[in-house]
């Protein structure tokens, strides 16, 4: 059995390793729907940027947080946005057409692909709001913040789920680790 996987990334979601994968995966599952690759040239894992409708969160090669540029995306050139279905795909080894990962990401909002993410995303207001709120505070406070927090992103996630409020669950952090 062949596969089309290789050690540099070639702007296809088969050339990505699943490890690799599975972490865009969690955070997509975190922040949003769908996730937009650096154009290739860069190395085996690009970085990348998860969308939620406007929103846009930016991420590196190891799926540490990473600033938007100026003009309000992680790279100048970027692939076309991949679905969840898309990359758990490509998780599982499946091979899709180069056609149709490009197609169904660009799909009008009427298209029955995009109806089915919208339905699936609406149950999980709860953890939304926890990871919009502690986004809002990192992005607030990033300046003030150690270096590496990011790390840490799923313990403050934790810690906001039991109660605590973002500048808490942060502080414990800070105080705990730093």
């Amino acid at each position: 059995m062949s596969t089309s996987r290789t050690k540099r990334w070639n702007g296809t979601l088969e050339s990505l390793s699943s490890e690799y994968l599975k972490g865009v995966m969690e955070r997509m599952e975190a922040y949003g729907d769908h996730v937009q690759f650096e154009i290739p040239g860069h190395g085996k894992q690009p970085i990348y940027q998860v969308l939620r409708g406007e929103r846009k969160m930016g991420f590196d090669g190891k799926h540490l947080l990473l600033r938007l540029n100026e003009s309000g995306n992680v790279a100048d050139g970027l692939s076309p946005a991949f679905s969840k279905d898309d990359v758990r795909g490509a998780i599982a080894g499946k091979r899709s057409p180069r056609s149709t990962g490009a197609t169904r990401s660009t799909a009008s909002a009427g298209s029955s692909g995009t109806a089915r993410q919208v339905r699936r995303a609406a149950p999980e207001p709860a953890t939304d709001t926890v990871e919009q709120q502690k986004y809002a505070y990192y992005r607030e406070h990033r300046d003030e913040l150690p270096e590496g927090i990011a790390r840490h992103a799923d313990e403050i996630s934790t810690l906001m789920r039991s109660g605590h409020s973002a500048e808490a669950a942060f502080q414990q952090i800070v105080e705990q680790y730093y």
